[in-house]
């Protein structure tokens, strides 16, 4: 591989994108070794290069098994679309798996309490929940819904499966109230579930839903998500655009 202005590891990297350009998600790339043979340039370039490209998300290395091209999914948040994690995976051509890690009945932190609109008393199921797509860690959640939904809520949470299946069957209409979506670093236990090596940023989304008929909150969660799995996109259509296209009026 010739050498120029860009370095070595650089002007590899770019290379490996057009090629990753016409690959799926969770193609295994070559090794590190048959990369440096097939370019001509050393093992700590070929590896700086796959970093470069972890760096990009655009490939989820994975100790002892190799380099995979990263999945990429597009998760669409919208107004008018269930809430539901697992829905939003499939819309995007994922298979999704939610594994229950725990669920705990607490007293809520103040925020959550004030969300949730609950009393000094009240208390709340917290889960923490790790989510799979493909087999693969893409994200890891910490919700909080009030304990007083229906009888035995905590035994039927604790067995996984999607939250907005779960409050649908007790006869709630799960709504997006509203969900905000940043750039966090993890900490050091987030990390640990999404399997990163480091803490590199991630996306952070916050949400609240409610029940579609009254206004109840039902739900306010906190989830992060792997950058090499989702690229986040929000949609919403203005209300005088929405009305004037007689469809329901889309909350905020």
């Amino acid at each position: 591989m010739p050498n120029g202005a860009v370095p070595n590891y650089l002007a590899l990297a770019d290379l490996l994108e057009t090629s990753i350009a016409t690959m799926k998600g969770g193609d295994r790339l070559p090794s590190e070794n048959e990369l440096a043979t097939l370019h001509g340039v050393s093992r700590v370039t070929t590896r700086a290069a796959l970093q470069e490209l972890e760096r990009r998300h655009l490939v989820r290395r994975s100790k002892g098994s190799g380099t995979f091209v990263a999945l990429r999914l597009v998760f669409t948040i919208r107004p008018d679309l269930p809430p539901s994690w697992s829905q939003t995976v499939r819309r995007a051509g994922g298979e999704p798996a939610v594994k229950s890690v725990d669920a705990v009945l607490t007293q809520p932190d103040p925020e959550t309490r004030e969300r949730l609109e609950l009393g000094p008393r009240d208390k709340v199921v917290r889960l923490r929940r790790i989510g799979l797509v493909n087999g693969l860690v893409a994200n890891t959640a910490l919700t909080c819904l009030p304990a007083d939904l229906a009888p035995g809520f905590r035994d039927l949470l604790a067995t996984g499966g999607s939250l907005n299946t779960i409050l649908t069957s007790l006869g709630y209409h799960p709504q997006r109230e509203w969900t905000r979506v940043d750039m966090q670093v993890p900490s050091e236990e987030i990390a640990a579930d999404l399997e990163l090596e480091g803490r590199p940023r991630v996306w952070g989304l916050t949400s609240l839903v409610v029940d579609g008929r009254d206004g109840r909150p039902l739900e306010f969660g906190r989830g992060w998500h792997r950058p090499d799995v989702f690229d986040m996109r929000m949609e919403y259509q203005s209300k005088r655009r929405t009305q004037r296209a007689g469809a329901p009026e889309a909350r905020s």
